[in-house]
């Protein structure tokens, strides 16, 4: 039994949507059952990658387009016959029993998709994060091709799953709704901060106004009523695009004192032992793992009405949701928390409560199941 792993990430070497198919690749070679991996290539091969080399997968690297693969308005620089040359000669070589196809982002073609349906090769897709960006007509058979063949369509939210529906203005019925792992222990519960020195938010995502939002935040924080509350964010990850900006706008607005830069956090659960919730302003999401593991520390979370955000939180009683990543909306949002911080504590503990009752324990183990049955069903 030999599984494959395509991934169309391009825009950084590694993110939140390669640590699904990555741990359960491990599993499956943990369990002698063979992996192959088709991914960008990079100069600086991505660690998890170089583990799941070592640990006896086959990694196929490849060479992917300069330009972003949405929203396809420019003639690619080099001949797209690469690609499909490069597909044939690792599907013929590595003669997966079924294939795995992980999009970044829900505009990423399902280059597979042809010569898997060629072959006969059963094959899944999951979408990990979908935006308000839209497909052009003109791809619209493509996708609807690669999606209606694929044996599974996998989305980490129902949100996302209706923007990829009204995209091919079609019903997917072979749509399934999965849990992406998280980075805290099931029975996470940090000890609740003093709240002498002040309320601390803790903004976890990387530093990306585009999806984060934390130009929201700026903006927002930057109003002297915000100023003169005994309230600072901090911003916990890495940078991807957007960090001199956030650095020189502290500057100019003087909010030193009120939102800091801390840096990637490889220790989740410390960041909650020191913060009482989490802020993340996002503009689109799949299913952010800051929140999941924030409510499964027992933390208050201000957040948006994005991904599956709405699906694991209670606006008013487990948390706070605004409509949409504006500054003025976020304001509102933001206020009616601040005016229920004494609620936070307890209402974190709500959170813990439901999210357990709607997400699952073990997210890789019951993909590694769904990849299994893929493998083994007929068509």
């Amino acid at each position: 039994m030999k599984i494959g792993f395509y991934s169309t990430m391009t825009g950084v070497p590694w993110g939140g949507s390669e640590v699904l198919w990555s741990r359960v690749a491990h599993r499956l070679l943990d369990a002698h059952t063979d992996v192959t991996v088709n991914y960008r290539w990079w100069k600086n091969e991505p660690r998890v990658l170089s583990e799941l080399r070592s640990a006896g997968a086959s990694v196929w690297p490849r060479r992917d387009p300069t330009w972003r693969s949405w929203p396809y308005r420019l003639k690619p620089p080099f001949d797209l016959e690469d690609e499909t040359k490069h597909l044939q000669r690792w599907i013929t070589r590595e003669r997966p029993n079924a294939v795995m196809v992980t999009l970044g982002y829900h505009l990423d073609r399902v280059l597979p998709a042809s010569e898997l349906i060629r072959r006969g090769i059963p094959y899944a897709i999951n979408v990990q994060s979908v935006s308000t960006d839209t497909l052009d007509d003109q791809y619209l058979d493509e996708f609807r091709m690669a999606y209606t063949h694929a044996r599974k369509v996998y989305f980490v939210s129902h949100e996302n799953r209706i923007r990829v529906e009204t995209n091919l203005a079609m019903k997917l019925e072979n749509a399934v709704v999965i849990d992406n792992p998280f980075n805290v222990s099931w029975g996470a519960n940090p000890e609740w901060p003093s709240e002498e020195d002040g309320w601390r938010l803790a903004c976890v995502a990387r530093i990306h106004y585009a999806s984060k939002g934390q130009d929201v935040l700026i903006q927002l924080l930057s109003q002297e009523k915000w100023r003169n509350r005994n309230l600072s964010v901090h911003l916990f990850g890495n940078p991807q695009g957007n960090l001199r900006q956030t650095q020189d706008l502290i500057e100019r607005f003087n909010l030193q004192a009120n939102l800091q830069i801390e840096g990637y956090a490889e220790d989740v659960e410390a960041v909650w032992s020191n913060h009482h919730g989490l802020v993340l302003p996002s503009r689109f999401e799949g299913a952010a793992l800051a929140v999941v593991e924030a409510l499964l520390c027992n933390r208050v979370c201000i957040t948006t009405d994005v991904g599956r955000n709405r699906e694991l939180i209670d606006d008013g009683e487990s948390g706070f949701i605004a409509p949409a990543a504006t500054v003025e909306l976020f304001d509102q949002t933001l206020e009616a928390a601040w005016q229920q911080r004494g609620q936070w504590q307890s209402m974190g503990q709500l959170a813990g409560v439901r999210v357990r009752e709607r997400y699952g324990d073990n997210p890789v183990a019951a993909f590694q199941e769904e990849i299994m049955q893929l493998a083994t069903t007929n068509g």
